[in-house]
């Protein structure tokens, strides 16, 4: 059999769920998508003990009990409401996007970086409605695509970059020679978008985040040095159910004089002193329950230095 029985259940769940919540209103699906993560939280408990844990862990004594809880449902909930409206995507107008959505004014320079027919990286992460900063961009005319690596259940992944490349945010799937490929769109006016907090499988770049030390995937930040362009940081943030804030920051400028890890680093670490500010402000926003917990050491097997190609 091509695909097992298990994933075939999975592609049937995930398309009839799909099914109904494109066909609902927006905030109709949210209330699904509210009602399965209370049960997820309250009931199920899912990795709700490791989420308050790890917000005691960067905050210390400065949330009571009863807050660590509130911020821990409110990034679990967001999470959710994040699935809920990357499946909507396909359903997702270019109206409704500008409405929902509002966009600093620094989109403007976003705008006129990609008219002068370069490309960049747009530095992101799981802060409040993350599919949503893409979408904004994509409706503001920036070209984007991402980098995936392909998941076990085939027919799932195939399904939900269906749904992304419908809204024009094409998927490139880690290969061999990704590399050369980001280059190359890089160079031709594209955007890459990336999710840049996500802990490195290999020992890669050590940045100061929360606190602490975080072992972090060097792939931004060589692709920015390597492409000769600019990271812009884009953080947004859920404001009740449906209203999305994001905010694109100044761009962070490679230097091409500079040693290419020492600038990967520099770069890196200017996103994630944006990211730290934003999760010390809106610790909700950001999603706790990830399950590489970006603190945690590396594994011997793990620990294996890996270029940025493979």
């Amino acid at each position: 059999m091509k695909y097992s029985l298990k994933h075939i259940l999975e592609y049937v769940l995930v398309r009839l769920a799909a099914a109904l919540l494109r066909r609902l209103p927006y905030r109709a699906a949210l209330f699904l998508g509210w009602c399965a993560a209370g049960i997820g939280f309250y009931i199920v408990r899912y990795r709700v003990r490791e989420a308050q844990g790890r917000i005691r862990e960067v905050f210390g004594a400065r949330f009571s009990k009863g807050e660590i809880r509130r911020i821990a449902w409110i990034s679990w909930r967001n999470f959710i409401f994040t699935v809920v409206e990357a499946i909507r995507l396909p359903v997702s107008s270019r109206a409704w996007a500008l409405k929902a959505v509002k966009i600093n004014p620094l989109i403007v320079r976003m705008q006129e970086w990609v008219r002068s027919g370069r490309g960049g990286i747009i530095a992101t992460a799981h802060m409040g409605a993350w599919e949503l900063a893409a979408l904004a961009c994509l409706v503001h005319d920036i070209p984007l695509f991402s980098l995936a690596a392909a998941q076990k259940n085939k027919l799932v992944d195939e399904f939900y970059n269906r749904a992304r490349a419908g809204t024009g945010f094409e998927t490139v799937l880690r290969s061999a020679s990704v590399l050369k490929t980001i280059l190359r769109k890089i160079k031709t006016g594209r955007m890459l978008a990336i999710l840049s907090d996500v802990r490195g499988k290999t020992d890669a770049l050590p940045v100061k985040f929360l606190g602490k030390t975080a072992n972090v995937a060097e792939g931004m930040g060589f692709i920015a040095h390597q492409a000769d362009a600019p990271v812009f940081p884009v953080m947004i943030s859920r404001i009740g159910w449906g209203e999305h804030h994001c905010r694109i920051y100044e761009p962070i400028f490679p230097d091409p004089h500079a040693e290419k890890r020492t600038d990967a680093l520099r770069i890196t670490q200017a996103v994630f002193d944006i990211l730290t500010a934003c999760v010390r402000n809106e610790p909700e926003q950001w999603f706790w329950f990830n399950k590489r917990w970006i603190f945690d050491p590396l594994a011997k097997t793990e620990n294996k230095r890996q270029s940025p190609e493979a």
